[in-house]
This record gives C-alpha cells, sequence and structure tokens, in this order.
C-alpha cells in the first residue's frame, strides 16, 4: 500500500487567499454603478478582428506609399516663401544659441506666432542633404515630411477609430480619410495645418486609453499624449485645446468613475492630477523646445500667438457664392457652406447615419468615447463661427477637426453595418453604397493626382458648377504642372540659349523652379492677372486666385486669344499658360501711362483686332478715347471690355464717365450703382454718384457719397476738392476751409 504524503498545512494567509468569495457585498461595491463603468470602456465585440487587423495594417502601408509618391509630384503651395524664410531662420537660431533672431520680422506676416518643429525637421534634412532653397530636392524633402505628418494623422484616425468600434471600423476610417481629397491633397503640400492635425488627433486617441485607466494610466499612455500635445504645440499656439481637452475628459471620466466623493480620495485623486499634469507640461514643454519665439518668453508670446490666431488680422480677397470678400469679413455660413460642399458624401453621410443610429450606437460603443470624437470635431467649428474669426481658404485652418469628424463616421457606417450582418442582402447594399461613395472621391484623386485638394463633392455639382462660385486653386500648385507641359512642348529646357521671360501672379513658386534651372535662361517675374500688361513677357502663368467669379463663368476665362494651354481638373482649369506674341498691349499701356495717347490709341486698337478678348487693353483704349473726347468711341471699348468682364470696375467707372459727360445722369447712376455691388469699395463710383446728387442739387446726398469716397480712399484728393465745394453750397464755411485744406495738404493747386 501506498504511503500517502503528508498534507502540508495552510497558513491563515493562504487560507484567506483561497477562501471564496463572500456574498457580503462592500460598501464600495453596493455603490459601484456597472452602467456609469461602461460609460467609460466598453469591449466592443466584432467578428473576425484578427482578419481586419492585418487589413488595417496592409492598408497603412499602401496609404504611406501612395501619400509620399502623391507629395513627390505636388507644386509648391502659395505660402511656402513664407515658410522657407522662416525654415532657415530657424536653423540659423539654433545654430547661434538664440543669438540670431532676425528672421523674427518677416514683412510678409507674423512668421515667428508659428511653432518651428516641421521647418527645424526639414532644414536638418536639408541641410544634410546639402540641398539649397532653389534645388527642387529642397521642395521634394519639404513634402516627404509633409506626407509623413499626413500619414500620421491618417493612421491616427484609424487607430481612434479601431478604439471605439473595432479593426473594421479602423479600417474604414483609414480608407475614408485616405480618400478625401482635400484632407489628402493638403497632406501632400501644406507644413502647417497637416502637422498639426496630426498632433491633434495623436494626443486625442492616447487620451481614450488615458481615461480608461484612471486613475494610475500607463506611462507608454502618458508618453504618447506628450508626443501629440508637443507635435501640435510645436506648430500651433492652438494646441493649447489639447490639455483643456484632457483636463475636460479626464475630469469627466473621474467623477463618473468615482462620483463627488472621489474629489476628497487622495488615494485616486492625485495619481490622476499627477498624469495630467506630466501628459500637459511634457507636450508643452516638448512642443516650446521647437518654437524659437515662444522659449523667449514662454507665457507673453504664447498669449500673443493665441491672440493672433484666434482673431488673424491678414485679410485675403477670396470667392465666395460668386462674390469676392474679405476673409475678415466671412460670413457665419461660409465654414458650413465649404465643407457641405467639398467634405465626401462618404463622411457627410456618415454624420448623417450617427444622428440617426445613435441610440444603438451609444449602446453598442463605449459612450464616452464617441463624446469624445463628436467634440473635437465640433467644438473648434463652432467656437470659429461664433467668434467670428478671420477664415480663408475654405475649411483648410480647421482640417484638424476633420479626423474626429472620420471616426465618427467611420464608426456609424460600421456600426450600421454591424446591425444588419444577419440580413446578407442589407448588409452587402450598404457596402456597395459605401464602396460607391469612396469610388466618387478616389476616382478624383486618380484624376488630379498633383491636386486633388481642388475637389468639390457632388452636393456643390463637382469642381465644374463650384468654379466662378468658389475659390480652386487658391495655393497655386499647379504652376509645377504648368511648367511641365512648357518642357515637353521645347519651350523651356535644360539646354536652352535663348531667354524666355515667363511672369505669374504665383511667381515665388515659380522663381524656386526656374531660377536654378534652364540654364538660367529663364527669368520670372510677378505681376498680377489684372495688370499682367504692365511688364513685358513671353509667356505668363495665370491661376484663377483673385479673378473674379463672373469673369470665371463667362467661359471668357481663360482668355482665348492668347492662352496656348490650360491645367485643369475635370475639364475646370486652374491655370492659364499664356504667349505673348509681340509687346503691343504693353507698348500702348506704356504710352498711355505717359498720356501719350496719338501712340497709345493705334497700337491698342491694333491689340484689340488681334485680340478681341483682351479687356485690359479696351480699358487703356476707352481711357484713350475720353482723355481726347471721342465720347462715342469711349463709349464702346469700355462696353467691349465689360462684355467680356463685367466686374471691371475701371470699365464700369469709364462708362459711367462717358454717360455723365454726355448728360446721361440716370444712365451713369444706374452703372454706378451696378459697380457697387459688385464691390462697395469703389471709391471713384461714389465720387461721381455725389457729382450726380450735386448736378441735381441734393446736397445731402451728395456729401454723404463724397465723404463716403473719402472714407473708402483716404488720398483721393478730387473727393476733398468736391467736398469743400459741396459745403460751400450748403454754407458750412468752416468745412469747406478744411477740405479745401486737405486737398492742398495732398497736392492739389
Amino acid at each position: 500500500m501506498a504511503k500517502r504524503t503528508p498534507k502540508k498545512k495552510q497558513t491563515a494567509k493562504q487560507k484567506r487567499a483561497t477562501k471564496a468569495p463572500s456574498k457580503k457585498r462592500t460598501t464600495a461595491q453596493k455603490t459601484k454603478q456597472p452602467y456609469v463603468s461602461q460609460l467609460i470602456f466598453r469591449d466592443v465585440e466584432e467578428r473576425q478582428p484578427d482578419l481586419w487587423k492585418k487589413v488595417f495594417w496592409g492598408l497603412s502601408g499602401v496609404v504611406l506609399i501612395a501619400t509620399i509618391i502623391l507629395a513627390l509630384g505636388s507644386g509648391i503651395n502659395g505660402d511656402d516663401y513664407f515658410q522657407n524664410d522662416y525654415s532657415e531662420g530657424v536653423l540659423d537660431f539654433y545654430q547661434t544659441m538664440g543669438q540670431d533672431t532676425s528672421f523674427f520680422s518677416n514683412p510678409r506676416g507674423p512668421i515667428k506666432i508659428y511653432g518651428g518643429l516641421f521647418e527645424i525637421t526639414t532644414a536638418i534634412s536639408n541641410n544634410a542633404l546639402g540641398n539649397e532653397v532653389l534645388d527642387r530636392s529642397y521642395h521634394d524633402v519639404r513634402h516627404f515630411w509633409n506626407a509623413l505628418f499626413g500619414f500620421l494623422a491618417m493612421l491616427f484616425t484609424g487607430l481612434m477609430a479601431q478604439k471605439i468600434g473595432g479593426w473594421r471600423a479602423g479600417v474604414i476610417a483609414l480608407a475614408f480619410i485616405f480618400l478625401s481629397p482635400r484632407f489628402l491633397g493638403h497632406s501632400m503640400m501644406n507644413p502647417k495645418d497637416i502637422p498639426f492635425a496630426a498632433g491633434y488627433i495623436m494626443a486625442i486617441y492616447f487620451m481614450l486609453p488615458f481615461i480608461r485607466q484612471l486613475p494610475r494610466p500607463n506611462w507608454k499612455i502618458i508618453l504618447g499624449i506628450v508626443g501629440g500635445i508637443g507635435i501640435a504645440f510645436g506648430v500651433r499656439a492652438g494646441a493649447l485645446l489639447l490639455p483643456a481637452y484632457l483636463g475636460l475628459f479626464a475630469g469627466i471620466a473621474y467623477l463618473l468613475k468615482y462620483g463627488l466623493a472621489g474629489v476628497g480620495n487622495m488615494k485616486n485623486f492625485l495619481p490622476t492630477l499627477t498624469s495630467g499634469a506630466m501628459a500637459i507640461v511634457g507636450g508643452l514643454g516638448l512642443g516650446l523646445i521647437f518654437w524659437p519665439y515662444g522659449l523667449l518668453s514662454p507665457i507673453e508670446h504664447t498669449g500673443e500667438a493665441v491672440g493672433g490666431f484666434s482673431k488673424f488680422a491678414y485679410g485675403i480677397r477670396m470667392l465666395f457664392n460668386g462674390e469676392m470678400i474679405m476673409g475678415t469679413a466671412a460670413p457665419p455660413e461660409y465654414l458650413p457652406t465649404w465643407m457641405l460642399k467639398t467634405v465626401p458624401l462618404f463622411t457627410l453621410s456618415g454624420m448623417v447615419l450617427f444622428a440617426v443610429f445613435s441610440k444603438s450606437l451609444f449602446q453598442r460603443y463605449t459612450p464616452f468615447y464617441l463624446f469624445m470624437a463628436l467634440f473635437t470635431f465640433l467644438f473648434p467649428a463652432i467656437y470659429v463661427i461664433v467668434r467670428g474669426s478671420t477664415l480663408y481658404d475654405g475649411w483648410r485652418h480647421l482640417i484638424f477637426a476633420y479626423p474626429p469628424m472620420v471616426v465618427v463616421a467611420a464608426t456609424a457606417w460600421n456600426g450600421v453595418l454591424r446591425q444588419f450582418e444577419s440580413k446578407k442582402a442589407v448588409f452587402y447594399g450598404i457596402a456597395a453604397v459605401v464602396g460607391l461613395l469612396m469610388l466618387e472621391s478616389g476616382s478624383f484623386i486618380l484624376r488630379n493626382p498633383s491636386f486633388p485638394y481642388v475637389y468639390f463633392n457632388p452636393i456643390a455639382g463637382g469642381i465644374k458648377n463650384a468654379f466662378g462660385t468658389y475659390e480652386t486653386d487658391y495655393w497655386g500648385v499647379s504652376v509645377k504642372q504648368g511648367l511641365d507641359w512648357m518642357e515637353e512642348e521645347g519651350i523651356i529646357g535644360e539646354n536652352m540659349t535663348d531667354t524666355v521671360r515667363i511672369v505669374s501672379n504665383f511667381s515665388d513658386a515659380l522663381d524656386k523652379y526656374v531660377r536654378g534651372s534652364y540654364n538660367g535662361m529663364v527669368k520670372s517675374d510677378y505681376v498680377r492677372f489684372r495688370q499682367r500688361y504692365d511688364k513685358q513677357w513671353d509667356h505668363g502663368l495665370f491661376a484663377s486666385r483673385f479673378v473674379p467669379g463672373g469673369y470665371l463663368k463667362s467661359g471668357n476665362w481663360p482668355p482665348k486669344s492668347t492662352t496656348v494651354h490650360a491645367v485643369d481638373a475635370n475639364g475646370v482649369p486652374l491655370l492659364a499658360i499664356m504667349k505673348n506674341e509681340d509687346d503691343l498691349a504693353y507698348r500702348g499701356l506704356q504710352a498711355a501711362k505717359r498720356r501719350d495717347w496719338a501712340t497709345a490709341i493705334p497700337l491698342l486698337s491694333q491689340e484689340v483686332e488681334r485680340n478681341a478678348d483682351n479687356e485690359i487693353a479696351y480699358v487703356q483704349l476707352a481711357q484713350g478715347y475720353l482723355q481726347t473726347n471721342q465720347l462715342d468711341q469711349a463709349g464702346e471699348a469700355a462696353q467691349k471690355a465689360i462684355d467680356i468682364e463685367a466686374e471691371n470696375l475701371q470699365a464700369l467707372n469709364i462708362l459711367a464717365l462717358h454717360h455723365l459727360r454726355k448728360g446721361e445722369l440716370g444712365e451713369a447712376q444706374e452703372v454706378l450703382n451696378r459697380s457697387l455691388e459688385y464691390d462697395e469699395r469703389n471709391s471713384v463710383a461714389y465720387y461721381y454718384l455725389a457729382i450726380i446728387e450735386q448736378n441735381n442739387g441734393n446736397f445731402s446726398a451728395a456729401l454723404e457719397r463724397v465723404l463716403e469716397s473719402i472714407k473708402r480712399n483716404g488720398k483721393f484728393r478730387e473727393a476733398y476738392l468736391l467736398a469743400a465745394q459741396i459745403y460751400e453750397q450748403m454754407g458750412d464755411n468752416q468745412n469747406a476751409q478744411r477740405y479745401q485744406q486737405a486737398y492742398q495738404s495732398l497736392g492739389g493747386g
């Protein structure tokens, strides 16, 4: 018989460890509410998570490679001249240990209020590679880094959706944001808004596990938030939103988990406070390292930067709803309209689905996570609208809020698919709809790989319907494609021996491409499209930016007689490549400036005979006829210019003066009122309207008009003289003398 092994005697501690748990609940267990815990975190039920995880990471690799390839084919954006100077200045700042701050003063704008993370990264890279600003490879490096930051934003968008809805939701979100032409297009060449968006969504992503792990989050999670805040703050002081978010979300989560009584529980409250403080201080400190101006005075200069961003003072004329408006006077509907017409339908419809199926989505997924995604999208958008912040170039300044929007939309689509998985016909129907919506935006990217950021969705009627109503290539990135075409046609080349003069309204990008190339035989210069014949040139590269909407929609832009090629998106011209066969228009305008009408009129007459759509030549010809008292010819030439470009203020003013001199006051008044509808800043129109009211004996109305003219143009000398005359007619000799003196101080006789 086998000998029995004696049983070891358990210690009291071991007995307590093996004892079955008591059914009696402790006080803490009694007060714990499972539903409240589920608000903070809820396990996601999904099918085939391993498969979808592999798909996600495989798709991530494709997105990374595709974004880099597309970025290397993108052109220099219209702000890069600004950023290039800053990049070199930031590098000098660190190399001189903060002694060189000369780059803080920039006549082109307050560049110093921006962080220098992207700039120092690209400057070091280009410096290591030996690239100079005039090398194309210099800009390739910048676009490469831009693509990396863009990919980072896309990746964390997918990962955040995965945290909420599982790996399939992550795949949907990653596909959605990559196939969002506006976001992808900016990821190729926008060095300010995209890096900021990357840091923004990265920080928010790590906030999800942070609040789940309260009161003691893992140090890796804290480092993730530090990295996100650091990237964002290293680009823009607006990243202060992120510490506010962390405090808000962690505070709400803590109260949900422990209640008000938990605030006094130092065992939980202190670790929570410490973890949050570490993430915030670490993130802001990291970002500050890459912001030269902030380093010199962190508190004062951060406040200055935040104020500068929230109410950016630089007003830009832009096309919105078919009218030219100032960015400083953007209406409240500006941002919603742009987003409604340029965000892909899969995202917009996803937001609708979220609203419709919100109850089931909040039941299936962690409600607090959904709240975080929704809040971080809506709050910035609502804030800038309510505050009346300066906006321009669509919604690019709010592009950082788009990734959370995609997360919400992708989660909604995934939730609807999950809800109908048992009904195969419905399930596959929904999947087909998603596929078709992605195909619509994806096909635009394939057709326009160099500038997908000009996309408009079917709600806007596509870019064809948006042309002339909204801005398209507002950054002039198509200049690169214009030069590529000229190379293909043999107009310019590396072995050329004859000088070619090229002008553009986006000459900074043009200059970067040509000054170090083409054997030094291509000369570049800047000229506005509306003043294109003020200088001599052989070819002009003119983007549609700042061209009035009516002119664009008329079909007269680009000018058919002088345009040899147009860079287009889906058939819509973005850039006109114009050829100047001779200098008739230039010589005619030069003679007109000298008031040599005997020379100017024949030259300009030859020009309009050869190029019947040259509105500039017609305007100057009308001016010449007016000055030589050929009133009928002046009216005819001015009307020709208006037929080409209805909003041409010079032509309208000349036509009005033509009517005035013929005594046709009613016709003149109608023309002037029409010109003010196009541009209320037309001081000349107010001046002529004052003359009409004066002739009619309406001195009060005349005075009101002429004072408005002076208000619009404080250097309009003749308006002061007219005001003095009107005051004298009204018997106000004191004001008459005052305005007479103002007239004389401006050089009046």
